[in-house]
Parts: structure tokens; sequence; C-alpha cells
């Protein structure tokens, strides 16, 4: 059906084109379905030219490709649509509710939608975006799952409560994610998964922040080995004992520095029983976050960071790690002539660098102070770390053989603790 002229659907009015599929094409026509009005299109729709007004409901068998002005009536239209919805031009939601009612839909277009209320329908259909949108009211997953591919779906209502759900899930890859705004310190949901083959992985993230100011989290979940996207399970400290293989989480914080509770999902039974929660960073290489907490539930239990705080880096595992008692000390003995760097300073052993070296004094035997970090602030960098070292040198000169007696204060990276640490050290030359 080709409308060149305006197209009225008054309420309890039913407009419908039945007999067999075909096109609706509005080539020009202010197509206006009012308040309590329906409009049933037995085929796929097309908005070349022209108003698509729809504040009542409209049902599409087929696609609904807007290649003009399509609205939601300036109230609460419905537009149930059984093919892809495929925006081109302006789409201006109003407060209209948006439901994908086929088996297999695309979100896409050329230009990206912004949903006041979207509903994903049709138990166990894959809805998949082939660019970014948005939904600035309500995400309804339903029992669907929303596959974003490497686009981004962005939930802009700062309500916990904006995401609903069944059995739903988010699926993304590579650069894909979800995208949820905050402003509470309520707990918000990200309900993350993948499917394998028909078999469903959900493996949710949940944030909650600490402060109530406006910020935004974007999460993905990776089905699979993290060596695959480069962050190797074999490269990680000695306190890291083994790396979840099958699944990881991407999570990035976004206008906010303030720490929120991180809290990953996992099956204990299917997964496997993990004692903490690493993050690649630093070297690059796996590290504990430390201090985690478990909740153990069926059929998923979940670990969680209190004080999580993003550091940049975003891949984040499920690891087990053993307990170091001992991992940082002071050398005993040190030759500023060497040629080896370890050896020719004196300077904090931080083997796996959970301590910060805060101060550090070293005197000689007569009591004179001849290193003093806060006077002197002489760096040493090893690897990819720096620290406080004294080189032997004082005002110049370097100093006898002998004895020397150091003070330092440490902090304790997981706890905050500062330990006092002091003992005797040999210059030799």
């Amino acid at each position: 059906m080709l409308l060149r002229k305006s197209l009225f659907v008054f309420a309890s009015m039913l407009l419908s084109f039945c007999s067999k599929a075909q096109l609706f094409y509005n080539n020009g026509a202010n197509v206006a379905v009012t308040g309590g009005g329906v409009l049933y299109i037995d085929g796929p729709t097309e908005n070349a030219a022209g108003l698509f007004s729809n504040a009542g409901t409209t049902t599409i068998i087929g696609y609904f490709r807007n290649g003009s002005t399509a609205t939601g009536g300036s109230s609460t239209g419905i537009y149930k649509v059984f093919g892809d919805w495929e925006n081109n031009n302006l789409f201006t939601a109003d407060q209209s509710n948006v439901i994908l009612n086929g088996n297999a839909q695309q979100i896409t277009g050329s230009q990206i939608t912004t949903f006041y209320q979207l509903e994903l329908q049709t138990l166990g259909s894959v809805k998949s975006m082939t660019l970014d949108a948005n939904v600035t009211e309500l995400l309804k997953l339903n029992d669907c799952e929303l596959a974003t591919r490497d686009y981004k779906m962005f939930v802009l209502n700062t309500s916990s409560a904006a995401i609903a759900r069944n059995n739903g899930f988010v699926s993304s890859t590579g650069p894909g994610r979800l995208v949820r705004s905050t402003n509470s310190t309520s707990t918000y949901l990200f309900p993350t998964g993948w499917n394998d083959n028909n078999t469903i992985y959900y493996r949710p993230a949940e944030l909650t922040p600490s402060v109530t100011d406006a910020q935004s989290y974007a999460v993905r979940m990776a089905f699979g080995d993290a060596t695959l996207e480069g962050y190797d399970v074999n490269t990680h400290l000695d306190n890291v004992t083994g790396v979840n293989t099958k699944f990881f989480h991407l999570i990035k914080q976004i206008g906010s520095t303030t720490p929120s509770a991180l809290s990953l999902y996992y099956d204990q039974v299917r997964d496997g029983a993990w004692s903490s929660i690493g993050r690649w960073q630093t070297v690059p290489e796996w590290e504990d976050l430390m201090n985690t907490t478990l909740t153990t539930a069926t059929p998923l239990s979940h670990r969680t960071k209190a004080d999580w705080s993003d550091n940049g880096d975003e891949p984040h595992a499920l690891i087990n790690s053993k307990e170091i008692t001992q991992f940082w000390n002071f050398p005993n003995v040190f030759d500023p002539a060497s040629s080896d760097p370890n050896n020719s300073s004196f300077h904090i052993i931080n083997q796996f660098n959970l301590v910060v070296l805060q101060d550090m004094k070293i005197f000689d035997r007569w009591g004179e102070k001849v290193f003093d970090s806060q006077r002197d602030g002489t760096i040493c960098t090893f690897g990819s770390n720096s620290t406080y070292c004294w080189n032997g040198y004082y005002r110049g000169k370097l100093q006898p053989m002998g004895n020397y007696v150091y003070m330092a204060s440490l902090k304790v990276l997981s706890t905050g603790e500062v330990k006092a640490a002091t003992g005797n050290v040999s210059l030799l030359w």
C-alpha cells in the first residue's frame, strides 16, 4: 500500500491489511494513530517520507523501517514489531513502548535509536544490535537474549530497577558492553551471559556505588579463556595459583573514581570453587584484588570486593590465591660498585608489590642520619616499580664500609595497615 495523504486511525478503530502480507509504504503522508487506536499491518512497514505518529497500538507483522520521522505520538504509544527495527532518520520515543516479538530480530539502521521502553518478547529469541542504542526508562529482557555484539546498550535511567528480566540476559563481544547510569547507593545488576550452542551461561555482575554521584559502569561477560583475548592466564603473581578459563568480565567505571562493591556470580559446581577476584594489571599480569567475601547460594554464588576501585584495567576474573606471610624484606648487605642494580643500592625487596615504602631513614654507628627519604628523596626503579633507595653516599661522599641501622614505615595495600621495620645493613665497596 502506498500512502501519500494523511491517514488518521481513531480510538476503537481497526485498520487491517489481512488478505495477504504486503508492504505498508508511507511516501509523505502524516500517519497518526491516536490514543486508543489500533493499527494492524500484515507485513513490513516503511516510513520513507512524512510522519508516523503512534499514540495507540501499532502491530507490524514484518520489519519497521523509518526513513523519515516516527514518534510515540507525544504519548504512550506501543510499537509491536515482528521483524527488524531499522531507524535511518529521526525517532522520538516520547513515552512509547517498543516490543520486539519475533524469533530473530535486529536493532539496526544508520541512526542510533533512543527508546523510552524496550521490551523483548518470544521465549529464547535473540535480538541483535548492529549499532549502539539507548533506553531512557526500562529495558525488559524477559526470557530473551540481547546480543549487543561489538556495540553498546546504554540504560540511562539511574534507577536500579531500570532492567527487568525473567531468564533473559545480555551478551557482548569485543568492545560491546552493557552500560548503566547510576545515581544512588543501590545495587545495580548487569545481567550478562552467553549462549554456547544452546547451553546458557548466565554469569552476571553487580556494582554497588558507595556514593550518590552521577556515574556509569560498562560491563561485558567474555565467554572462554582470557588468554585468547590477550590476558594470559598463566601470567600472574606468585600468590595467584589459578585463573578461571571458562569466562571473565571486562568492567569499567565512567565519570567517577569513588569505590564501589563489585560482585561476580558463578556456579560452584560447573565453574569451580574460587577463592578471590583477580584483575589483569600493572606488569601486565593477573593480580589478586584480595579481601573478597563469598556468598554461597543456589544456583549462583558470588564473590564480592567491597572497596573495588577502577584503575583503568578492565579484565576481571575469578582466581585462586594463596596467602604469603612474608611478602617484603630488606637486604643485609649492598655494594654501590656492583654491576647488578638490585645489589648496588639499599631498598625494599617487594616481591609481590603488596606494600608501599612510605618512609626510610638510615643512621651510621654514631647516630648521624646519612639518608632520609623525605629529605633526600632518591628513587630507584626495579622493573615497573619505583621506590626509595640509598646509594651509600651522604653529602656527596661514599660512606665508610661498616654497619648501618635503617628505620622504615610501610603500608600494606590490601588492608591499609602501616607497619614499622628496623634492622641492620652492611655497606661494602
